[in-house]
């Protein structure tokens, strides 16, 4: 027969061993029945379109080597993923074949640009330079000005202030509503100590995205002050702040409205009351900047899109511009 101890008549030690075995068994079953719940309850997640048209095209260059538009497309997603030391190997495989050397070495030279090797993305940016520069098309040759614009914008971070500014106007030259290279020479000018000259390639600039695009004010604003306009300069620093703070940025513009900056204050806050879905408000500062230049282009347009219900133009939203190289330059 077998014994059952009670366990009234049990003695204390024991007692707790037991009690501490039947703990200790309760909790490694909630700890299976946890693990079970989850493992039942989890699903990895599917990969996102990007990841198989990756997956896709890295198995179209394992079948077929030589196969450039694969490798072209999945050089560019790399580099679109910001995997520039894939994209830029998947480049160099193209180069070696002696196809697509234009594209191959721009699109190097912006990966190379990106991840900071400044001088190697300078000698492939040159290099489609000395390609294209003699070209039945070069006057329209988008490759040729992106590489411009790419050798502009190194030697401004290189403070090479003058070999900037060359390199731009070449690329102005071919594309001439690029508002990234209107930028880009606005900066340059100032840094060469040129302010003056700084002054209209920025105010084109912001004609092309007058909002959301803080950084060609910001340059205008050290443009006007070096030139001795300080409310010019400070309308300027208003509205690079705009996205930033639009509370301080709106009561900068206001104490501008009658000043010297007027006409361009009002359009500041028909912009910033436009973006808000305020197109009354909108309306009355664009129609009061008219009442100071009524032949305003930049209020008349405001005007135009706010009476016909438009609550917010295209141009004009909190989006970077889309004519540089992250764009569609």
């Amino acid at each position: 027969m077998f014994r059952v101890t009670s366990l009234a008549n049990m003695p204390e030690q024991q007692l707790n061993r037991w009690i501490k075995r039947v703990a200790l068994l309760v909790f490694v079953v909630f700890i299976a029945f946890v693990a079970f719940y989850a493992a039942d309850r989890f699903r990895m997640p599917a990969p996102t379109i990007a990841e198989r048209e990756l997956a896709t095209l890295e198995q179209a260059v394992r079948d077929d080597p030589a196969d450039i538009a694969s490798r072209g497309q999945l050089a560019d997603l790399y580099l679109a993923s910001e995997r520039y030391d894939d994209a830029i190997a998947q480049y160099t495989e193209i180069l070696a074949t002696g196809k697509q050397d234009k594209a191959a070495l721009v699109s190097r030279a912006r990966a190379l640009e990106l991840k900071g090797d400044l001088p190697a993305a300078a000698t492939d940016y040159g290099k489609v330079v000395e390609m294209a520069k003699s070209g039945e098309m070069a006057n329209v040759d988008p490759v040729l000005e992106l590489s411009y614009y790419g050798l502009g914008s190194i030697a401004l971070t290189q403070g090479k202030s003058q070999e900037a500014i060359e390199h731009l106007l070449a690329a102005l030259a071919i594309k001439r509503t690029d508002a990234d290279a209107m930028n880009l020479l606005g900066a340059a000018y100032v840094q060469a100590g040129q302010a003056e000259k700084a002054i209209e390639p920025l105010r084109q600039a912001v004609e092309f995205v007058p909002f959301g695009w803080d950084e060609p004010y910001q340059h205008l604003s050290d443009a006007y002050k070096a030139t001795g306009a300080p409310e010019m300069g400070d309308w300027a620093a208003a509205m690079a702040m705009l996205r930033a703070d639009p509370a301080a940025a709106e009561a900068r513009l206001r104490s501008l409205v009658d000043g010297k900056a007027g006409t361009e204050a009002r359009i500041g806050l028909g912009l910033l009351l436009e973006t808000r879905g305020d197109t009354a408000g909108a309306a009355d500062w664009y129609q009061k900047a008219l009442d100071r230049d009524g032949a305003n282009e930049s209020a008349l347009l405001g005007l135009s899109r706010v009476t016909d219900g438009v609550a917010a133009h295209p141009s004009i939203g909190p989006a970077s511009p889309a004519t540089s190289p992250e764009g569609s330059n």
